[in-house]
């Protein structure tokens, strides 16, 4: 199978498996805001604060995996029993952890059970990951898409059942739960029978030695994963410590996640097919940097020239969005969605730039990369969450992965190769510039309508300014001729 057609299938499933779950969660989330509309920000810090602890389970193991063993496959038996034996100390810490987290804010009890629950999900989650990073190191990733599909069709009906039926938060906990359990098992059985037995011993010395190897991974990966859930925990935190009320910073982490949610869906989208690159540019980068370099360009500029018509269109549609799929009371969340659709734009540009950098052995630049990230993000949000709580939380988001984009293509520009960035901004830039007067000019149109008529304008400003060129269409030709 040629380069471009393999990217393709493996981007294909990893894709489906993260549209599948954040559309399937965006689903539940619209029956918990409809049907325990006072409980939904108790659900979502649960995940936050979960899935903010348990990082430390990560460490960098899964991106490491990938990288050492999709060049060499005779690793993948005993490097799969060390990282779930690493993984399952990490998880017994991170349980700690909450538990201690718990006894110190002494949270009602509706709150400690959804925390240590939603808790005790994640840590299985963590186990399935390393699983799935096996099989993408196989690049094999259409067997994740089986497992998740499996595991998300059985969480989220069975939770949107009982909701329907009347139970409440403790039961939808539960069901999650239940679902991560299943999870585990299916990518137990799929990686065991179909890609690699784990080795029956751990290497204790091996494991250490993958520790060591992982810590730059696992500090950049510390970095970027904070800003998925820190914010979160953040606004639920200082408002209580400013003397706010429980509810108070239940309704504002609410507004917060609800938006951030529907937008996550889309920033996502960039580390589906990083994941599938990663592999693929390993590869290229030691054997062809030219052609590395091609891949990476093509991929910023088709990406970019799809994310910004999402990120315009949102900010100027973003009060018909939230009303199209959640009760009038979460309307201050458009204010929030605004702010963070502008990221979308900035992740869908960087996307690649991280793995462009593993493929170099200057993962520590990416490190750095996030650490200039984390710590914009971090100073923002005690800055503005006191004044501006869930809007402040956005606010601090967007600008810090605009700083980790940033600094990590300038890494990229100056110690690994150059793209042509003009090539990549300028017409897409243009088209949206152009999308965005008819959407002003014209504000009281249907959400649909305006859609429709916002994505033609861009899309024909596109092709007008000829943003896919000849060069374009024969680079793809070669490519495909070289491969197949």
């Amino acid at each position: 199978m040629g380069l471009v057609r393999n990217v393709a299938r493996n981007s294909l499933a990893l894709g489906t498996v993260q549209v599948a779950s954040q559309i399937s969660t965006f689903i539940l989330s619209i029956f918990l805001a409809s049907y325990l509309p006072e409980q939904y920000g108790t659900y979502t810090y649960a995940f936050s604060l979960s899935s903010l602890i348990f990082i430390i389970t990560d460490f960098g193991l899964g991106f490491q995996m990938v990288v050492e063993v999709a060049p060499d496959h005779s690793k993948a038996s005993q490097h799969l029993t060390n990282t779930i034996f690493l993984r399952g100390i990490l998880g017994a810490l991170s349980l700690g952890i909450m538990a201690i987290v718990v006894l110190i804010d002494k949270p009602p009890h509706l709150v400690t059970f959804a925390i240590l629950i939603i808790a005790l999900a994640t840590a299985f989650n963590w186990i399935t990951m390393t699983f799935n990073s096996m099989l993408t190191a196989f690049e094999s990733m259409h067997y994740v898409m089986y497992t998740n599909l499996v595991e998300r069709a059985f969480t989220v009906s069975a939770a949107i059942i009982l909701l329907i039926l009347g139970f409440g938060l403790e039961i939808v906990v539960l069901v999650v739960l239940a679902g991560s359990i299943l999870l585990v098992i299916l990518s137990y059985i799929v990686t065991t029978k179909r890609v690699v037995v784990p080795s029956r011993k751990i290497d204790i010395r091996g494991s250490l030695s993958q520790l060591k190897r992982a810590t730059p991974y696992a500090t950049s990966g510390v970095m970027q994963t904070s800003l998925y859930s820190l914010n979160a925990v953040l606004v639920w935190q200082i408002i209580l410590r400013a003397g706010g009320t429980v509810h108070d910073a239940s309704e504002a982490t609410g507004y917060y996640n609800l938006a951030f949610n529907m937008v996550v869906v889309l920033v996502s989208v960039p580390t589906v097919l990083m994941n599938a690159l990663l592999p693929v540019i390993s590869r290229l980068y030691h054997t062809s940097t030219d052609l590395a370099r091609l891949t990476q360009q093509k991929a910023m500029k088709y990406m970019f020239a799809l994310g910004l018509p999402i990120a315009v269109g949102g900010i100027f549609l973003a009060e018909d969005i939230i009303l199209l799929f959640y009760p009038d009371i979460f309307l201050p969340s458009a204010s929030v969605f605004r702010i963070l659709i502008l990221s979308v734009a900035v992740s869908f540009f960087g996307v690649g730039i991280g793995s462009v950098l593993a493929s170099a052995s200057l993962i520590r630049l990416n490190t750095v990369a996030s650490g200039v990230g984390a710590l914009a993000n971090v100073i923002l949000c005690i800055v503005l969450i006191p004044t501006f709580k869930e809007i402040g939380a956005a606010a601090a988001f967007s600008f810090a992965l605009f700083s980790i984009s940033a600094v990590a293509f300038y890494f990229m520009s100056t110690r690994v190769f150059k793209v042509d960035l003009t090539d990549i901004l300028l017409k897409p830039m243009v088209a949206a510039t152009g999308m965005g007067l008819v959407l002003f000019i014209f504000p009281g149109m249907s959400l649909f309508l305006s859609l429709g008529i916002g994505a033609a304008v861009y899309f024909a400003l596109l092709f007008v300014t000829r943003a896919i060129d000849k060069e374009d269409r024969d680079i793809l030709m070669r490519m495909l001729n070289k491969d197949g």
